[in-house]
């Protein structure tokens, strides 16, 4: 057997099928996103030759050949723009994530992640032929990944080349993708419809010197990709300021339309373009999508800095990649590297997006007073006395299925049980840890009702090492008679060891907190072969528990392997016929899964075995107990209001995160409350429109459970489509006999 030279010191391999594995995660099975890196790429050759003085076309076509099921399709990108030698297609082609676009030298490009042509080879074989100067290259990237050009050297252009390429004279590329025929494919209308409405090409599809057509090879149909902005009225255009970033300048323009917009998704609907010097990064409205105003509404947000900040990045990271030293205001990558626009949780855009949706929110409500008259009340005294019976019921029961999921609960006080003033939750001393933001409550009792139009002032003794996000504040009443407000500060630093008293101030009334920043603690290491999470489990009696199972091996493991879980005592069941499904994780050699557990006697204490050929068993202790922790933070309250959320029929209030507004406008309800008349709606006290109320109601706690659920489990690829339907689905059955116990007392 030859000896293995091991090197001491190497650089980390990436396997095939890691890349693909990554190219699929950036294109998610749509060829709509391939089509736009291609695109991308003729329009930023074009700009090349267009910033040399030279001579553009601008032209690119689209061609697609639709095969019958079984067979793959084909579809073409074509373009007369620079073309690529040998030397040149090889580096932009042949290499994953060199910095090529121009973007790097201060360009405005559009191609930012050095990725974008060769991803596309998700979809299957990919062809890149191409004529610069009176040179011709093809390259083959196949599944494989290994890359190949189809000729050892060059090939001299002829006219054979340029009759098959369909480039008569000049430069070009083409890039032909073989789509493996799992890859569905839009119909010509479709595209048509959609594609040119696509949010990061609308610039491209309006500009006067493109010219992209789509064309339906089958059928001989060729139809141009035409975008044309929405004419509005010139409602708002003001500098954004973000805090931290003096550097920063940033215009936010907003349109008004007489008509709403379809309140569609990403990425073909309206709302406010996020834009830098070439680039279309975002189509939002700042998370105000619930406002049915909103979809009045367009704009565009300018901000050359994400670009200074794009460059300032990547910069560090090829100066010094073991020691880039980034700085506290631009700590990680600004762009997600699998296309799907900014990184919410990058500082800079968490702020511009903070002052964005203030700013709107400001514009809405005053829109909101001026178009539309004062609201109707659509709930009675009987209605309002179920609510509030409901409340109590649902409070208990929510709160206990938020801690089975081990979720922290929001600090909350019966505001009865308060003194008056100011009270700061959590209280007196509180760590927080360095880099990770924390949230405080504020809530303000008063003897009389509360002015929420005063700010609630917040300030740090350290307000540079422990520094409020932001600040003034501003009241939310909680009760009907106003006398109690709610509001929230957040507090963050980089410096471990700071301290600081953090203080607010309303009125003639204050309070303090002491923060003192921590390191985060150390991740528990993951011990080798077959663990549970947790060394003992509590089950509350006759309620299922998902117990969380892990195989860490450095065995190359399947996508899937199967454990047999047992369990020593007869009351202490293993639900699922005793098998737990241990799928990939995003963690290199590590499966997880889920085994769900019930215990049916009082005090049952028992052991819980998992088995997988080749490894040792893992056990974990359980214990049956009458009731979990007392609940204690959770208020819940569902308010119906005379509002119109658009598509959907409630929102949570982000001031209080258990007041649940429902929307009386959306159609599924406003039908059972009848026309309006003097006295006020009629069907206010319908036992239909009650009905309603609550369905609405488990349904919105339902999909809150389903999102904690998804937080803590969906982010390893734990969750498929039918684990999720089935865990919706037993949630609202959980809730809904509920609601309609308490608000269904009659029968029409």
């Amino acid at each position: 057997m030859p000896k293995v030279v091991i090197p001491t010191e190497w650089e980390l391999r990436a396997d095939p099928r890691y890349k693909r594995q990554n190219m699929e995660r950036a294109m998610k099975g749509r060829i709509e996103r391939g089509l736009v890196e291609l695109i991308t790429n003729s329009d930023d050759s074009y700009r090349n030759l267009e910033d040399e003085g030279k001579q553009a076309s601008g032209k690119i076509r689209v061609e697609i050949e639709r095969r019958k099921i079984g067979q793959p399709s084909t579809v073409i990108v074509r373009d007369r723009a620079e073309g690529m030698d040998r030397v040149g297609m090889y580096h932009k082609l042949g290499v994953l994530g060199e910095r090529t676009s121009g973007f790097e030298k201060g360009k405005p490009r559009r191609g930012l992640h050095g990725r974008g042509a060769r991803d596309v080879a998700a979809f299957g074989t990919v062809h890149f032929e191409s004529i610069k100067e009176d040179e011709y290259n093809h390259l083959i990237i196949p599944p494989s990944l290994r890359c190949r050009f189809e000729e050892p050297h060059p090939g001299k252009v002829t006219s054979e080349i340029r009759k098959k390429l369909g480039i008569p004279r000049g430069n070009g590329t083409i890039v032909t993708i073989e789509v493996e025929n799992r890859f569905p494919i839009p119909q010509h209308e479709t595209l048509l419809k959609d594609f040119s409405r696509y949010y990061s090409l609308r610039d491209l599809f309006s500009n006067p010197r493109r010219e992209v057509t789509l064309v339906d090879l089958n059928k001989k149909r060729e139809d141009p990709l035409l975008y044309k902005y929405p004419s509005g009225e010139p409602v708002y255009d003001g500098e954004i300021v973000i805090p931290d970033y003096a550097a920063a300048k940033a215009r936010l323009v907003v349109y008004k339309h007489p008509t709403p917009f379809e309140q569609g998704i990403l990425p073909y609907r309206e709302g406010i373009l996020v834009k830098s010097a070439a680039a279309i990064h975002d189509c939002t409205y700042f998370e105000l999508e619930s406002e049915a105003v909103c979809w009045i509404l367009t704009g565009q947000l300018f901000c050359e800095y994400i670009d200074q900040l794009i460059r300032e990045y990547d910069d560090r990271e090829e100066a010094d990649p073991d020691n880039p030293n980034h700085p506290v205001n631009n700590p990680q990558r600004l762009l997600d590297p699998f296309r799907d626009g900014l990184i919410r949780e990058h500082p800079f855009v968490r702020e511009l997006y903070k002052k964005c949706k203030e700013t709107l929110e400001t514009f809405i409500e005053e829109l909101k007073a001026t178009e539309k008259p004062p609201k109707r009340d659509v709930t009675d005294k009987d209605l309002e006395r179920k609510l509030r019976s409901l409340s109590r019921e649902i409070s208990r029961i929510f709160e206990e299925k938020l801690r089975e999921l081990e979720e922290e609960i929001t600090p909350g006080i019966i505001p009865k049980e308060l003194s008056l003033g100011l009270h700061i939750i959590p209280p007196d001393e509180q760590p927080i840890i360095v880099n990770q933001p924390k949230t405080f409550s504020v809530i303000v009792k008063h003897y009389e009702a509360l002015d929420e139009s005063l700010p609630v002032n917040v300030g740090s003794s350290d307000p540079d090492n422990v520094r409020i996000r932001t600040s003034p504040v501003f009241l939310r009443r909680l009760l009907e008679d106003g006398k109690v407000g709610r509001t929230t500060f957040t507090v963050e630093s980089d410096e471990v060891g700071a301290e600081a008293f953090v203080e607010a101030r309303y009125g003639g009334y204050s309070n303090l907190v002491l923060i003192k920043v921590v390191e985060p603690p150390p991740p528990p290491p993951l011990p080798d072969g077959l663990t549970f999470e947790k060394p003992q489990y509590h089950l509350q009696i006759n309620k299922e528990k998902a117990l969380v199972l892990r195989l860490k091996t450095i065995m190359k493991p399947t996508n899937s392997m199967v454990a047999e879980i047992t369990s020593d005592h007869p009351d202490i069941v293993v639900k699922g016929g005793g098998r737990c499904i241990l799928h990939e994780t995003d963690m290199a050699g590590v499966l997880q899964g889920q085994c769900r557990v019930l215990g049916r006697q009082l005090k049952a204490c028992g052991k819980i075995t998992a088995r997988v050929d080749s490894f040792e068993p893992a056990q974990t202790r359980v214990e049956v107990v009458e009731k979990p922790e007392p609940p204690g933070g959770i208020d819940f309250k569902a308010k119906p209001d005379e509002s119109d959320f658009g598509i959907e029929r409630y929102k949570w209030d982000d001031r209080g995160p258990y007041l649940l507004w429902i929307g009386a406008k959306h159609p599924s309800i406003r039908k059972y409350l009848g026309e309006l008349t003097n006295e006020g709606y009629p069907g206010r006290s319908s036992p239909l429109y009650h009905a309603v109320l609550a369905e609405v109601i488990a349904e919105a706690l339902a999909f809150r459970l389903l999102s904690v659920h998804f937080k803590k489990y969906g982010q390893q690829g734990m969750l498929d489509y039918e684990s999720t339907a089935f865990y919706y689905h037993k949630q609202f059955s959980d809730f809904l006999p509920i609601a309609h116990k308490f608000l269904v007392t009659e029968l029409p």
